[in-house]
């Protein structure tokens, strides 16, 4: 009867999953994020292509995406006398892969970072706030994103599987199937990084692009001038622009 409960929370974690806060976002503001920028719906593409706090916001949800069902998972599980740490790994990859396979968007989803984020904030929250640190700083010097996030997803597998109890072997496999569907999702990010061909975020470059254009909406509307200068820059993101 057990294993019947974990299927039954396999099922609903995915179809949770499915729910891509990027697409939700870019059509409340009339548009598709698939078709802009790099046409991903995640953070950066967000970012890149409706501004900051859109990105932010894209970010949170689908994090808090990973937290509600591996949170309701512990507790629950916990609460009826079954193993709670496996159903955490169960809930975890079902969610991760409903947004990278959602079948609603014909299995076109995100690359499943923020929602690895809440889901291992749920397994292990102080070390996932450690690691997540180092990556945010970490995007400050290396200036690729892909790098970074990459490094997250395989930092925080090692870890896991270092501290999960050996018993339940299922959470390895479970751990390695999060891992292997962040890693197939950034499959041609990695090629980009081995072919030198990847592009570069930079972070400062973009906060300081948004201090500046709020700035300028504060005090004056912009002339010819900034205009296009507005336009060159959103050129250039465009052209530049690197999946999460």
């Amino acid at each position: 009867m057990q294993y019947l409960y974990y299927v039954l929370l396999a099922v609903i974690s995915y179809f949770i999953g499915n729910v891509n806060f990027a697409r939700v976002i870019s059509h409340a503001k009339h548009g598709d994020i698939t078709k802009s920028g790099s046409g991903n719906p995640g953070t950066l593409n967000m970012w890149r292509t409706y501004g900051f706090w859109p990105g932010v916001l894209t970010f949170i949800l689908d994090m808090i995406k990973g937290i509600i069902p591996t949170l309701i998972a512990y507790l629950l599980f916990d609460f009826i006398g079954c193993n709670s740490e496996i159903a955490v790994y169960v809930a975890g990859f079902s969610v991760i892969l409903g947004h990278v396979f959602p079948i609603v968007s014909k299995f076109k989803g995100g690359k499943g970072i923020a929602t690895s984020i809440g889901v291992f904030l749920v397994a292990n929250w102080w070390v996932t706030l450690i690691v997540f640190l180092v990556m945010i700083i970490g995007m400050i010097f290396i200036k690729y994103a892909s790098i970074l996030t990459i490094g997250f997803v395989i930092a925080m597998s090692i870890v896991e599987m270092c501290l999960t109890n050996p018993i339940n072997w299922v959470n390895y496999i479970l751990i390695s199937g999060i891992l292997l569907l962040v890693l197939y999702a950034h499959r041609k990010n990695i090629y980009r990084l081995f072919t030198g061909k990847e592009n570069k975020t930079e972070l400062l470059a973009m906060l300081k692009g948004i201090a500046s254009h709020k700035t300028k909406n504060n005090n004056q509307p912009l002339d010819n001038a900034d205009l296009n200068n507005e336009k060159d820059n959103q050129n250039n993101e465009n052209k530049s622009t690197t999946q999460e």
